[in-house]
């Protein structure tokens, strides 16, 4: 049953992956299709991520409501939906309709597919479990890179676009062959089928369920900005942030038009060279996934965020006083390279997973909902301004600002980021309760200090 939970993250990260940055490739033959100018080729990049901040700031009420695996069901038919749509759209209007109903798909599985894998996932693997969206993703948008490369040549955008109903489909039939998530029943009182959903999961051999701490909770929304609870909602909000500006999105949206200003051209030049830093995405990511439930999540951090800084502030230092020289081409690919690897290992899976155990159950839901719908709106920022601002300051001094931002969130990692491996989400929630420091919301409870 654990390989289909996991499946359940795998299936939300691909087709977040591939939805939203197929736009790459096919930016260029849409807006030929379409006459579109820069503002409205900005406009159609951001399309899915505005829908993406909508997903994901509504999800959560309808978790509350209806459950998780409904939630999953209908994000699964949305992106269905949306694929087929935009793929099929004649006039850019239509087109924006339906990408942006592919954006709420996206935004509303970016919180429900961590979320349920971590209330269903042992305590021992849940870290890798959760990372399996971000691997995904990752997936997902490799997969992108390699159908824009397939489809390059005739410029068949529809096609591209029409593939991510395939990955819809099987979310589907995964959604339907797993059970409601038990700490959802726990949190509605309805424990005998909480214990169902639990035995279905676990075969009898799991973690136990915590029925007595879920039924004292009380899960008002407005609780999110209250105490402690508003100092989790600020931490995984950061984390998504500071992940987000980090240069990643830029670097995805935009992968060929950059690869192309640091001297790979032609045809295929771009897209090739975008294709192998997908593959470098992936490759860190199963690394990460692999060793965050060994090593732990704050040394993942702080250990990718260190070269995350160091190689785009060499990057920017390159474009800046040697652009154009083959050594310079050399180093700025190098720096993306080292840039995407280590963003893998760090700020790539790690919000995902920590936002998923701090926030409280009853809270849990809108919490991450809020978290991911403030990593949306960043994204939209991003594209949106990218372009204007490359074309105003330069490449060199928008990845200087972007290493900046790393150094930034390296300082708020070491400062505020707690070491969950191996501990209960009851009792870091327990910590919480009790008022100890973001620092130490995984210590146990009998080593609490004053």
């Amino acid at each position: 049953m654990m390989v289909l939970v996991g499946l359940v993250g795998g299936m939300s990260g691909l087709l977040i992956g591939y939805c939203t940055a197929i736009i790459a490739p096919a930016l260029e033959f849409i807006a030929h299709d379409f006459g579109l100018g820069i503002l409205l080729q900005g406009v159609a990049v951001s399309a899915v991520l505005l829908g993406g901040f909508v997903g994901a700031l509504t999800a959560g009420g309808f978790i509350r409501r209806l459950g998780e695996r409904p939630t999953l069901f209908v994000t699964a038919l949305l992106f269905i939906a949306g694929s087929i749509g935009s793929g099929l759209s004649d006039t850019f209007v239509a087109w924006l309709v339906w990408r942006s109903i592919t954006g709420l798909a996206v935004g509303a599985a970016t919180m429900v597919g961590p979320l349920y894998v971590s209330e269903t996932a042992p305590m021992h693997m849940r870290g890798a479990l959760v990372s399996t969206v971000q691997l995904t993703i990752t997936i997902g948008i490799l997969a992108s890179y390699l159908a824009g490369a397939l489809w390059t040549a005739s410029g068949d955008w529809q096609s591209m676009l029409l593939v991510g109903a395939v990955p819809g489909v099987l979310m589907l039939l995964v959604v339907v062959a797993v059970p409601e998530s038990p700490r959802w029943y726990l949190l509605k009182g309805r424990v005998a089928e909480a214990e169902r959903a639990h035995l279905r999961l676990t075969g009898g051999n799991g973690d136990p369920l915590p029925v007595q701490q879920a039924l004292s909770l009380d899960g008002n929304w407005r609780q999110l900005f209250v105490g402690r609870n508003f100092m989790v909602l600020v931490l995984a909000t950061g984390l998504f942030v500071f992940a987000n500006l980090s240069g990643i999105d830029a670097i995805l949206y935009y992968a060929p038009t950059i690869f192309a200003e640091v001297g790979f051209g032609g045809t295929y030049g771009p897209i090739l060279a975008t294709v192998g830093i997908g593959t470098i995405n992936v490759l860190a990511t199963i690394f990460a996934m692999a060793a965050i439930d060994r090593l732990g999540r704050r040394p993942l951090l702080i250990g990718g965020l260190i070269p995350m800084a160091g190689s785009l502030l060499v990057l920017a230092a390159v474009l800046l006083t040697g652009r154009g020289s083959d050594w310079s081409n050399i180093a700025a690919v190098t720096c993306l390279g080292l840039f995407v690897l280590a963003f893998g290992v760090s700020l790539g899976p790690l919000p995902y997973v920590l936002m998923s155990e701090l926030f409280p159950l009853a809270l849990r839901g809108p919490g991450m909902g809020t978290a991911s719908a403030a990593a949306w709106g960043i994204n939209v920022l991003v594209s949106l301004t990218f372009p204007v601002l490359v074309g105003a300051f330069g490449l060199a001094l928008v990845f200087g600002v972007y290493g900046a931002v790393s150094v930034a969130a390296l300082l708020f990692v070491v400062a505020l980021v707690p070491e969950t491996r191996g501990r209960s989400l009851e009792l870091i929630e327990a910590n919480l309760a009790a008022g100890r420091a973001m620092r130490d919301l995984g210590m146990p409870l009998a080593s609490r200090s004053s």
